[in-house]
């Protein structure tokens, strides 16, 4: 119960609709699986992922999403792994890993500390014990 008030209460601070349903690039569209959320997208493209931390807290994703400019989509996912409940927030549908590169080096410093890195599609689909919000 914890977990829905959390991602509510996320969706809200980032400005998004817990309720919105309409597949758009520039809207939420909330809540789903990981094959809904990336089961369209080529396995060959990159994504980076930004944040992951060990527990909710919503202030860090809010200043994460805040601070990534740009039209490209926002994922959170949730999974539990290595004994520890999980979030991670990851960032763009890149063609090449140079185009992610070159994203990362655009990134607000205090993204880049945190160390972000590029993941290939493919094993972002592979996680299917994840629960995923599409923040824009």
């Amino acid at each position: 119960m914890h977990k829905i008030f959390a991602l509510v209460a996320m969706l809200l601070l980032a400005g998004c609709s817990t309720t919105e349903t309409i597949h758009t690039d520039s809207q939420c569209i909330g809540a789903m699986t990981t094959q809904e959320a990336y089961g369209h997208l080529n396995p060959n493209h990159f994504t980076v992922q930004v944040l992951a931390l060990k527990e909710e807290r919503q202030a860090d994703v809010k200043q994460y999403i805040n601070g990534i400019q740009g039209q490209e989509p926002i994922w959170v996912n949730w999974k539990r792994s290595q004994g520890y409940n999980w979030y991670a927030v990851i960032y763009g549908d890149f063609e090449t890993k140079d185009e992610a590169k070159m994203m990362i080096e655009q990134l607000p410093a205090a993204v880049r500390q945190q160390g972000p890195f590029i993941r290939s599609f493919a094993d972002v689909q592979a996680d299917k014990q994840t629960d995923v919000f599409r923040l824009r």
